[in-house]
């Protein structure tokens, strides 16, 4: 049996543990773009969609839930707001009745457009003092974060 890694001693070690920095991240950072977003009238979620439909246009609501890493009702709820907005629409294919894909409009792109200056600032304020090595090693240990995290996904338990 291998011995437990041991606890946090102190408020410092577990700010500074790296799944907390990363969770920290995520939960802090949703927010500050939602409100710079919403200068643009978009929102974290929204965006995310929108960018995946200029992207790779013609998806389902589960198809795009799966790409931008969003609960199916929480796409499914986004997709119905910007069905009502005018930014996507829903179709079925000829080829399947079966499935609605969502195709983005006009004003959907526009809207991306709009709002992806205010992610690229965002980006440029968080990693402000950071040089492009750095930012390079970031993204290199988050993709195989990730790579790790799918892997365990799929694991049995």
């Amino acid at each position: 049996m291998t011995a437990s890694p041991p606890l946090p001693g102190s408020q410092e070690e577990l700010e500074t543990y790296l799944p907390y920095l990363v969770n920290r991240l995520a939960n802090l950072g949703q927010p500050v773009q939602n409100r710079l977003l919403a200068q643009s009238g978009a929102n974290l979620v929204s965006l995310r969609a929108l960018s995946i439909l200029h992207i790779e246009d013609g998806l389902t609501i589960n198809e795009i839930a799966a790409r931008t890493f969003m609960e199916q009702s929480t796409t499914s709820r986004a997709i119905d707001a910007m069905v009502a907005q005018g930014l996507v629409e829903r179709r079925m294919p000829d080829h399947d009745q079966r499935r609605r894909e969502i195709m983005l409009l006009p004003a959907g792109r526009e809207r991306l457009q709009q709002g992806w200056p205010s992610m690229a600032a965002y980006f440029e304020a968080l990693c402000d003092g950071m040089d492009a090595k750095e930012r390079t090693l970031v993204r290199k240990a988050l993709i195989k974060m990730l790579a790790n995290l799918d892997r365990m996904r799929s694991a049995p338990v």
